[in-house]
């Protein structure tokens, strides 16, 4: 994510919490997070010696993003906006993903093109975004009676599976409108005024 573009997102933020070494990359713009959590492999000392508090999990079964999100939970927040997580390695970001699947937050990711929510059956979403807004539709794992209107290509009550049916490259015709009954989906949309703060 451009610089520019994270600094809007920090300066909007209620709250911000790092994932262990993404505390270095705040730190270089100059923004000291309100916690720093994981297992600490990654966070430079430079960094760490200024954080305000850190919170240090020794579990080599959960990624740092487990760590933050069940620790987001624990401090009575129920949702949160993941900056950053697009990354350059694959398995970080699909790690990425799943964490978001996992848990029991809210979950919407900021990209460098727009904006993603995840979305955990059985869940309905209303989203107002700008007609011909580019929007895609995955499965996490398989789901079952996925439903999306206010699109060119609707679905209606569809199975959408990993190696099966997803809904790539379609398009807002109004609001869009998306549910599932079961398992757990992202919804990526792609518009120009999708990249700035929004926090309703």
């Amino acid at each position: 994510m451009p610089l520019e573009r994270l600094a809007l997102w920090l300066d909007s933020a209620d709250i911000i919490l790092a994932a262990d070494g993404a505390a270095n990359t705040l730190y270089s713009c100059g923004v000291i997070p309100h916690t720093t959590v994981g297992d600490m492999d990654s966070i430079a000392s430079s960094t760490k010696d200024h954080q305000v508090e850190l919170i240090q999990i020794d579990d080599q079964d959960t990624s740092d993003c487990d760590k933050l999100l069940t620790f987001a939970q624990s401090r009575g927040h129920h949702e949160l906006t993941l900056l950053c997580a697009e990354g350059d390695l694959l398995d970080h970001v699909l790690g990425n993903l799943y964490s978001a699947a996992r848990s029991v937050l809210r979950i919407r990711f900021a990209l460098r093109r727009g904006i993603a929510h995840v979305l955990r059956g059985p869940q309905e979403l209303q989203i107002e975004t700008p007609r011909d807004t580019r929007l895609s539709l995955f499965p996490i794992g398989d789901c079952t009676g996925a439903t999306l209107t206010g699109t060119h290509w609707p679905l209606t009550n569809a199975t959408l599976t990993p190696r099966g049916q997803t809904s790539l490259s379609n398009q807002a015709s109004g609001q869009v409108t998306v549910s599932i009954e079961q398992g757990a989906a992202i919804l990526i949309l792609s518009h120009p005024t999708l990249e700035q703060p929004t926090w309703d």
